[in-house]
């Protein structure tokens, strides 16, 4: 029933501009059936308004943070692809604000990982190339609402690329009560428990092609890589399955989690201590295979 009222309402839409533009019907018709449309469209509005607050407010309660709460309740309204991207937008508006203004700092619990982003260099790329290619549009292009088009989206495309890059710097790794937050920027996150955590260690390793982001190798399952610059700093292995959110929903689930951190030991010495004490008490992995 819920999916089916998703699209129930795109569908009356497109019904409507259909009917009035289509010509096919008298303007009584036309007008009797538009009355009626917009009457069950403003029905089935206010009624997915009503269950999408409340489901925010519940997610709120259970102490879901704001952005996951508010695209769990858009998903009553719109597909979770399309809800992930509404609520990812004016995310990466706010976060590019802070980071130009410097509005942010970073608390004990904060663990910043930017530092070596192949973003930082693409940034830079872009801000040289962007302004030759709107030369070529004036140059190339006879069409003059063509060219506008194309410079709104090019320069839509270089804030949104600084907001990107601004998301990783405002939005660092965090150790939480219930668990270690990783991320990467605005794309990708996932809460890992302490309770899960079964080792622990510092291990500089390569990301495949030296990509950068959530990364899962080839041929290996349950191995995930959040990487900066193509490097990770630190390995986490859990007890039980974690799943990131991504731009398409859940990912695959993760066992053995590679991450990128700024001071890899801090992050480790401070989530040891976040450890149950049945665990935090074991042996580093390193110690164990030197034993």
């Amino acid at each position: 029933m819920e999916r089916f009222l998703k699209w129930l309402l795109p569908a009356l839409i497109v019904v409507e501009i259909v009917l009035v533009r289509g010509g096919v019907l008298s303007l009584g018709q036309a007008v009797a059936i538009v009355v009626a449309i917009e009457g069950g469209i403003a029905l089935i509005a206010a009624r997915q308004a009503i269950v999408a607050v409340r489901r925010f407010r519940a997610g709120r309660r259970d102490g879901v943070d704001p952005w996951t709460a508010a695209e769990d309740a858009l998903t009553v309204v719109f597909p979770r692809v399309m809800a992930r991207f509404i609520v990812m937008e004016p995310r990466v508006w706010i976060c590019l604000i802070r980071w130009v203004t410097r509005r942010y700092r970073y608390d004990p619990d904060d663990f910043p990982y930017h530092a070596g982003s192949i973003l930082g260099i693409f940034l830079v790329v872009i801000l040289f190339t962007t302004p030759v290619e709107i030369i070529l549009f004036e140059l190339l292009i006879p069409w003059a609402w063509l060219r506008w088009i194309l410079l709104i989206l090019a320069i839509y495309a270089v804030v949104w690329a600084f907001g990107l890059y601004a998301s990783l710097v405002v939005l660092p790794h965090r150790l939480e009560p219930e668990g270690l937050r990783v991320r990467y920027g605005v794309l990708n996150e996932a809460v890992i428990p302490y309770d899960r955590i079964v080792g622990l260690e510092e291990e500089q390793r390569k990301t495949p092609d030296g990509r950068e982001g959530l990364i899962f190798p080839e041929g290996e399952t349950g191995v995930a890589f959040l990487s900066i610059g193509g490097r990770t700093h630190l390995r986490i292995e859990v007890d039980e399955p974690v799943r990131f959110r991504t731009l398409t929903g859940p990912s695959r689930p993760i066992n053995v989690l590679s991450v990128a951190a700024n001071h890899p030991d801090r992050l480790g010495a401070a989530l040891r201590e976040r450890l149950p004490s049945r665990r935090r008490d074991d042996p580093d992995p390193s110690e164990r295979r030197a034993a």
